[in-house]
Parts: C-alpha cells; structure tokens; sequence
C-alpha cells in the first residue's frame, strides 16, 4: 500500500511539474522499468485506448484525443525559469489541418479543389470528385498526348486522391506530386515533394515508380510510404505490402514488407528492419503525429507543416528528447500544453510559433 501511495505522489509530483531533481530519477527510473502505467492512468483519469510500439496510449477526457505519455527529457533538464500563464503565452488557437489542396494544371491553371467543381476537363482526362476530398482521374477518350498535372496540400491540408489507373495516394501536408493525366508506354512514372503514401494498383505489364529528390522507388503493385520532405535529414520509404526497389545512381536495394530505406544526403542507403519503422511512418496517415525519441526541431517540423505555422527558437533550443503519439485532429494549443509536459515553453501569437529557452 505504501509502494502504490509513493507511486501515486511521485506522478502527480511529475505532473505538476513540482518534482525534484531526486524525483525525477527515480520517476524516469520507474517509467522505463514500465511500473508506472496504472499510476499515470489514474492520475490522469484515462483508460488505455490501443497499444503501439510497445507503449501504452492514453484518452484524455479533457482533450478527447491521445495524450502523449511524456516527452523524455530527463538526464537535459536545466533548471526551470519563471514562465508566464497559458493565457499569456498563448494569444489565440490554431485548428488542426484538413483535407484541402489545389491542382495546378499543365498550361498554369489554378483550381481549388474544395471549390465544388464536380467535374473538369483538361488533356484528355476527366477530374470528378468522389466522396468528401477523394478525387478519380479517368483516362479521357482519343489520342490526346498526356499532359502533367501537379496536386498539392498546402501545409494545414491533406488529400487522398485516385489515378487514373487506380492507384491510391494520400498527400500529407506541405507535399505535392507531379503526375500525367494518363500513363502510357512500360512505367507510371510521378513525381514527390514532400510525403505520400501509396496503394499501387497492379500491372505487371507497367511498374509504378515514384521519383524524389535524386531517388527513384520502383514497383509493380504494393503499399508504401514515402518521406521526402527537403528539411529532414534523409529520404524514407517504408514498405507494407509487395515488394519496392529503390534506385539512386549506382545504388540499389529490395525492400521486404516492413523494412525502411534511409538515404543519406551523401547517397549512403541504409535498410533498417525494426516493428516501429512502419508504426512511426504511417502515424500521419492514422491521424497521429509519432516521435520516437525526436528533438524538439524535429517534432516542430511536424507541427509547423500540419498547423500553418512559423516556427522561431527564442535562444539556444531545448534538449528535451520526446517520445510517444498524439491526436492530430487536436488543437494547436491543446498540443503545445502535452509537449509542455516536457518542460518545454511556447509562445504563440497569431501563425507565429516561438520556442522559448
């Protein structure tokens, strides 16, 4: 009994930030040996909602979403400063990113695709929307020569989509991809900027291949992701299903079903084989942002591209180490309190995120 109270005093000590540096030993101690799990849930009055990774999840009532356990931050704790109230820090919300994108039409045509056209018409191929934000691309009637389109999600938008021929694609925020209005000859070939996960319809008479940054990802009919966003440090592609050749110049490797290629900025290509490669790469696209012991520049990279929002650091940024997932249908502000948890601050003033010391 006087184990559970300790316990009990321990996390709501951590949680009120009133911890001491002793404390927090022993409390970060006690998370990785995992015999605090019962003690969080009660203290935050949740219930485990799914397990992931090997880590539990949480609902939170008061933010219908889940909550990130912790952001593990210990052994770069720095003594707190003085930090003014939420409502000081915080001068308005921002809502999360929804299915919105444009499509920029070969001659420099412009459409908004949440602007309720039902159908367009443009190098031989129809554009009709299906469903709310899920466009299909149908091969249009003659010989017209294809011509190369380009959808893009904004930052604060996403957008599933259907080819021509079936293939399946979800842009995340802040990407775009380059396709023609219909395929012909012996590859579909299309173009990334930034992240999409794809569902390949098959052909063995027409492999599918997805050009980014210099990289080449070649397929016959699979499910993959791809990371190429220019602002991180390597080139990922997680496969699920099928099997992906990768290519770039002289280098070349075979993907197997949940394995990850990671292309270094000097063409080194590492194949990593792990459960939670393939958990981390298809959070966004199961509505969670996934860190897996990130800094915090890496975790603010996701958070600008889905909120719409300038990050700045007010100082050297922190050292705090995050793990864990939270709900990306939740508020800026709701988010910005979880990682704060961390012992991380941020101002927020408009679109303008800052980093503070």
């Amino acid at each position: 009994m006087r184990k559970k109270q300790h316990y009990d005093t321990l996390v709501r000590r951590y949680l009120d930030n009133q911890a001491s540096d002793e404390e927090l030993e022993v409390f970060f101690d006690l998370l990785k040996k995992g015999e605090l799990k019962s003690h969080l849930d009660r203290a935050l009055g949740v219930t485990p909602a799914r397990s992931h990774r090997g880590r539990w999840l949480a609902v939170a009532a008061s933010l219908v979403g889940v909550l990130l356990v912790t952001g593990w931050w210990y052994g770069h704790r720095v003594p707190s400063k003085p930090v003014l109230a939420h409502e000081s820090r915080f001068g308005n919300d921002v809502a999360p990113g929804r299915n919105h994108a444009v499509l920029t039409m070969a001659g420099g045509k412009v459409i908004d695709l949440d602007s309720g056209a039902s159908v367009a018409l443009q190098g031989g191929a129809r554009l009709q929307r299906r469903g709310a934000g899920a466009w299909i691309f149908h091969p249009g009637v003659g010989d017209a020569e294809p011509v190369y389109n380009t959808i893009t999600a904004p930052p604060g938008g996403q957008f599933p989509f259907v080819l021509e021929d079936g293939t399946k694609i979800w842009l995340n925020a802040a990407s775009s991809l380059r396709f023609p209005t219909e395929f012909r000859g012996r590859s579909r070939e299309v173009t990334l900027d930034g992240e999409a996960y794809f569902e390949v319809a098959p052909n063995a008479r027409m492999d599918f291949r997805v050009n980014a940054r210099g990289m080449q990802v070649q397929v016959l009919g699979t499910h993959f992701n791809v990371n190429a966003y220019a602002d991180e440090s390597s080139i990922r592609t997680t496969l699920l299903s099928g099997s992906v050749r990768i290519v770039q110049d002289k280098t070349r490797a075979l993907l197997q079903p949940g394995e990850q290629a990671r292309l270094q900025p000097d063409g080194t290509l590492k194949t990593v084989r792990d459960p939670d490669v393939v958990d981390v790469a298809m959070a966004w696209r199961n509505g969670y942002f996934s860190f897996e012991e990130d800094d915090i520049r890496t975790v603010m990279r996701q958070i600008s591209r889905w909120y719409d929002v300038t990050v700045h650091y007010e100082g050297a940024p922190p050292t705090a180490i995050f793990g864990g997932d939270i709900e990306r249908d939740l508020s800026l502000v709701q988010v910005l309190k979880l990682l704060e948890k961390s012992q991380v601050h941020f101002r927020l003033q408009g679109r303008t995120l800052t980093v503070l010391p």
